[in-house]
Formats: structure tokens, sequence, C-alpha cells
């Protein structure tokens, strides 16, 4: 590592761990990061970093322990900044501290939904979850609209593809949903769709069949 706190990681670094004290961040110059968090015993990819990208602020922020785990999924150069230098870095620049701060809301957002999401466990409270929530995301929560079904949905919702398209044919069948030959989807009731979530967290909270 550099003066500059320029550091080379090659692929399976491990940059922290869910867990550890944490006493600096990283800002990714290159390669990938990928952060994980660990639900019902296993470990659930959150999202993977890239270029600009940073890690590890929450640390800068008042978290005592890592709430997450961050791997280099391929070679990298990221740059680590103290709680000392990240400080000097947003009194010194209110763009840089506006820009993290807007970045941070957003990945909070997206990782509060994910982790919520991830806690489910039937694989159809999942989906219709995550239904939902492609419909708030893409059509402002109009449910009237055709929303697209994301190609990476089985990886977003660490299911496998098969096990996905069982429960669309699921949803499809019992009227909760149609689908166009373009691949997207439409809520037919929306009453009847939140209910039927409702139901599903419920089952999955209290393990009722």
């Amino acid at each position: 590592m550099s003066d500059n706190g320029l550091q080379q990681c090659s692929a399976g670094t491990v940059l922290f761990r869910e867990g550890d004290e944490g006493e600096c961040m990283y800002v990714i110059k290159s390669g990938r990061v990928q952060i994980t968090k660990q639900i019902h015993d296993s470990d659930i990819v959150i999202e993977e970093l890239s270029n600009g990208e940073f890690c590890g602020e929450l640390a800068m922020l008042g978290e005592s322990t890592r709430p997450v785990t961050a791997v280099v999924i391929e070679d990298a150069s990221v740059i680590q900044v103290q709680n000392g230098q990240f400080e000097e870095m947003v009194k010194g620049n209110s763009d840089i501290a506006l820009r993290m701060l807007k970045k941070l809301t957003q990945r909070l957002t997206r990782a509060q939904h994910r982790v919520s999401n991830l806690i489910l466990r039937s694989n159809t409270a999942r989906v219709v979850h995550q239904l939902k929530n492609e419909v708030a995301q893409k059509n402002g929560g109009n449910f009237n609209a055709s929303t697209p079904i994301p190609d990476d949905l089985a990886d977003a919702l660490a299911m496998e593809v098969g096990e996905v398209k069982r429960v669309l044919g699921e949803l499809v069948r019992d009227e909760f949903i149609s689908i166009d030959q373009q691949g997207n989807f439409q809520v037919l009731d929306p009453d009847s769709f939140d209910r039927y979530l409702r139901y599903l967290e419920l089952r999955d909270r209290f393990g009722a069949e």
C-alpha cells in the first residue's frame, strides 16, 4: 500500500468481514467488490460494486461493527480512507459530501429491501415481494401498468431459474398476475395481491402452513 492509501488487491481478498470492528472505508478505483450478508446461515450477495463506488462507510458514521462482508471478486485497486481522512474530506468538499450522502441513501434503501426479501423463507413470498418492488421502482406503484420482469430476477432472489419460473406460473394460474409475450407482468387485482403478500409474510413469520 502506498502513502496515499492506494492498495492493490487480488481476487479473493477480504476487505472486511461482517462483525469486524470498523475503522476505515474503501473507495474502489478499479475492479469489483462483492458485498454479502449472512442470512439463514447462508452468505447472500447484497450488491456488487465497481469503479468510483465505495464500501465500509458505515464505520465512518458511528457503526462500530461491520454489518456486511466485502470481498474482491475481480483484481482491484482500492483507496483505504481512515476516519480522520474521511472527516477532513467531507468538511473540505461539500460536493463530495452531498454525492456520498445521496449514494448512501440509495444503497441503504436497496439493501433494506434486499434483506427484508431474503428474510422471507418461502420462494413464493420472495417472488411476490420482489414483483411488488418492481412495480414501485419502475412504475411508481401503478399496478395498472405493465412492468418488465428483470432478466436477473433469479440471481437477485438467490433462487434457481426453474424455481422462479414455477412460482411465476403459479401466480398466473391463480390469476394474481398476467405475463405477456414480451416478459412484462401486470397485477390483476392489487388488493388481492397485497393481501396475498401479507398472508405469505405472516406465514413465514409464524411458521404456519
